[in-house]
């Protein structure tokens, strides 16, 4: 199915900037003229894409490796605790939690003892059976518009890199806010646009690797707020940085990827092994760990970081 409109304003003048996606995929990637959103040629028939072995074949956390459900869920587990500590502040014993696309859910076994209900949605059949073999809350596998929930409505709903990969993003938004109480969170992550490889160090192989297939939708603040606010939601978009200074480096220097997730989010150590016990090994480690910790500040005070992040309510819609 071809786009032919903008996926937020609706215009049907966009210009071109880009004619191929990751692996030389041939494919157009539109910039609206009026609102500035960036969008894909075409779009995935998503239920058929990511219910079978589809996506997993080609897009997984090895890079040129296809990745089993339990390797995606061993790889992405140990680092949910930031993702947690953002919503901190709202997280309460008696709540519940819906998290839509929750892939391995991953996410919500670390919340578990956090929150008292916690419910996933994953259109993949296979991550779905890993969780109803190994983990202890309910998970639905229907597209959210058609989704009934026993456990809703919810108050909060999450949403990790999920809106990127939608057919129609404000449609989908409208329906979680339909399964969100009245007072209820809304968090989402997205891709950002405003990635500092792409917008500051213009690192061409990463703007590459960047754009593909499964993304059919790319987000600034500005477009997700615009967006967000036409489907009923207001509230705070800020940027996070996952990635560490490391792998920024090595994108700057051999200019490709790591191909290692947990290389790329780990804490960065200069020293390893038995000389990282040394006084000069701790040493350095700690200045690199501390360079890090600063680097991520940084990029995510500037609106550089390689995620949006929006946590907010619902609005009363006109």
């Amino acid at each position: 199915m071809k786009i032919t409109v903008c996926p937020l304003c609706g215009a049907q003048s966009a210009k071109v900037l880009r004619t191929r996606l990751r692996y030389d995929i041939k494919c157009k990637v539109f910039e609206c003229r009026r609102c500035h959103m960036v969008y894909l040629e075409r779009l995935q028939a998503t239920e058929k894409f990511y219910g079978g072995k589809t996506y997993r074949a080609t897009y997984g956390p090895t890079l040129g490796k296809k990745s089993t459900s339990k390797q995606v869920f061993d790889t992405y587990r140990p680092f949910q605790k930031p993702i947690i500590d953002r919503l901190h502040s709202i997280l309460r014993k008696n709540m519940s939690v819906l998290d839509v696309g929750c892939s391995t859910g991953h996410f919500l076994d670390a919340l578990k003892g956090k929150v008292g209900t916690r419910v996933g949605l994953e259109l993949s059949r296979d991550e779905v059976a890993f969780i109803r073999t190994h983990l202890d809350f309910p998970v639905y596998n229907t597209p959210i518009a058609e989704a009934h929930f026993t456990e809703g409505p919810f108050d909060l709903i999450t949403c990790f890199q999920v809106l990127e990969h939608i057919e129609d993003p404000q449609s989908f938004l409208s329906a979680l806010r339909k399964n969100l109480k009245a007072g209820g969170y809304l968090y989402i992550e997205v891709p950002n646009i405003d990635d500092a490889l792409i917008s500051l160090y213009d690192v061409k192989e990463y703007e590459d690797f960047y754009f593909r297939e499964p993304h059919l939708s790319y987000f600034s603040r500005t477009t997700l707020g615009k967006m967000l606010k036409k489907a009923g939601f207001k509230g705070r978009i800020g940027t996070a940085q996952g990635y560490n200074l490391i792998n920024h480096l090595h994108w700057l220097i051999a200019h490709k990827p790591q191909g290692d997730f947990a290389h790329g989010n780990g804490v960065p150590a200069l020293v390893r092994g038995q000389k990282a016990k040394t006084p000069a090994g701790r040493a350095l480690n700690a200045f690199i760990a501390k360079a890090d910790r600063d680097y991520k500040k940084l990029l995510e005070t500037q609106g550089l970081g390689e995620s949006l992040t929006f946590l907010g309510k619902k609005t009363q819609l006109l």
